[in-house]
């Protein structure tokens, strides 16, 4: 029994008033091992920590008494005793949350929303790129002019001359079309660092900011390095693609005409 007399103190108000253990137990689902530690100051058999503290208050606003006196009185019972009320548990073993462990998990729970709802976005940018591009499909096929075989094929041959033959063929294989060439535009959602390279040739390298739109053109290849890669959207000769990457992560792609869809591949 300690100095200060908590336990004898706290069991002579509850029979005072004439509850005995079990219907505290009922009314404050503490077990009645515990109450009787508390009664006999036996700190050992309570779960320590925090708990000591809430089995006291709970207590006191049962029998009607002052939590915070009743409190004060458990907290110098138990220093005199060499048991710290708001200490670790007597068995090592830690029986609340740890510091800061409902931050943790508070910013694990937001991210995963933060997650979903880029998954949901990116969705729905895709599923809109692909009902343009299937809406755009037969425009575009009835737009393209014919085939060099087929309009072979439908046309008389032209008389060759010598000294003629040479010239016209080789001025159409040194010189592409127009529509030939690659198209890339890049619209920035938001403010972000790009860099685009044509043909091995850097045509773009500094920051684009939110609405901002840039073309360019390519005989070959494309390459693009953004800083984020949820930050733009991407179109190939009117074709949407797929982002460089996550959003908030840096994003590296090269692009040709491999990455463009047959313009009559949807139905």
């Amino acid at each position: 029994m300690s100095k200060a007399g908590f336990g004898e103190h706290l069991k002579r108000e509850r029979e005072m008033r004439g509850v005995s253990l079990e219907e505290i137990c009922a009314a404050t689902r503490i077990s009645t091992r515990f109450l009787e530690a508390l009664e006999s100051e036996t700190w050992e058999q309570l779960p320590g920590g925090v708990f000591n503290r809430g089995f006291v208050r709970a207590v006191a606003r049962f029998l009607g008494l002052d939590e915070d006196s009743l409190v004060a009185e458990c907290a110098e019972a138990m220093k005199q005793s060499g048991v710290a009320i708001e200490g670790p548990s007597p068995h090592g073993t830690r029986l609340g949350p740890k510091p800061g462990e409902g931050r943790s998990r508070w910013w694990i729970g937001a991210a995963a929303i933060l997650l979903v709802v880029a998954a949901a976005w990116l969705g729905w940018r895709w599923f809109t790129a692909r009902r343009a591009e299937r809406n755009a499909a037969p425009r575009v096929a009835a737009a393209m002019p014919p085939s060099d075989e087929s309009a072979s094929a439908g046309a008389p041959a032209a008389p060759s001359t010598p000294g003629s033959a040479a010239g016209p063929a080789s001025s159409s294989s040194e010189t592409q079309p127009a529509s030939d060439m690659l198209q890339l535009k890049i619209e920035a959602g938001k403010a972000t660092a790009l860099t685009v390279t044509a043909d091995g040739a850097t045509v773009f390298d500094g920051g684009v900011i939110a609405g901002q739109s840039r073309s360019f053109e390519a005989e070959i290849e494309f390459k693009v390095t953004v800083e984020d890669a949820g930050a733009i959207l991407m179109e190939l000769n009117g074709q949407t693609l797929p982002p460089a990457g996550p959003p908030g992560h840096s994003g590296n792609v090269t692009l040709s005409r491999r990455d463009l869809k047959p313009a009559g591949g949807f139905d």
